[in-house]
């Protein structure tokens, strides 16, 4: 989802876990909760600081909705969600994640560059010196994540700030889009595709790739 603000466009990607039921509501319940927290804490005179901390309270109030959900919902069960979002403003965006959706950004260049952290076992390992960059796509323990919204009462989110210039776009996708799909394309569809068509282009070709998973998108120009 995006949202305009008066001096910015919030995004957010969530996807869910827990089977497809479950796990469509868990993002959405997710979405729903971390846009109006975010929407109500908002003033355009916030610094920096101040917005990267309202993110990760957006980001607390989702994962306590989803965790109430699961927990004392009709039907109690298991649920949880991934969560990347953006807050891009006049030269600067703030991002919060939890999970292994993540945040891309492509510059007037042309190259991709991940923001975000995935929050994941093979990325430990790989920190780890366990396994090697290219061995992390093919492991056998590639889907399973080490943080996620409402698995748990509390949940810890990465933040970070960075400065924009003008031609750079900022990329969040789930693990269905950027598996199937190498970052140097991303960089190129980002390219060669006007703004509004970019999403459902880098469905497209992800789903022509294989599509083994849910596949969420959105673009932020500067």
């Amino acid at each position: 989802m995006t949202e305009e603000f008066s001096d910015g466009v919030l995004a957010i990607v969530c996807d869910g876990m827990g089977g497809m039921q479950n796990g469509s509501a868990a993002s959405q319940i997710a979405i729903a909760a971390a846009a109006d927290q975010f929407r109500k804490g908002y003033q355009p005179a916030m610094d920096g600081e101040a917005v990267c901390e309202l993110l990760r309270a957006a980001t607390a109030h989702a994962n306590q909705k989803v965790y109430r959900a699961s927990v004392h919902g009709a039907v109690p069960s298991r649920m949880g969600t991934t969560l990347v979002a953006a807050f891009a403003r006049d030269g600067e965006a703030f991002i919060v994640n939890v999970g292994d959706s993540r945040a891309y950004l492509v510059t007037e260049e042309g190259s991709a560059r991940q923001l975000t952290t995935d929050h994941t076992v093979v990325q430990l390992l790989y920190e780890q010196g366990a396994i090697t960059a290219d061995e992390r796509a093919t492991h056998a323990r590639r889907n399973e994540l080490m943080r996620a919204v409402g698995v748990a009462i509390r949940v810890l989110a990465d933040t970070q700030s960075l400065p924009l210039t003008d031609g750079d776009r900022l990329v969040l996708c789930s693990d269905g889009c950027y598996g199937m799909i190498s970052d140097d394309r991303m960089a190129e569809l980002v390219r060669e595709t006007a703004p509004e068509e970019f999403p459902a282009r880098a469905i497209a070709e992800a789903n022509e790739n294989g599509g083994k998973d849910n596949i969420s998108v959105v673009l932020l120009v500067k």
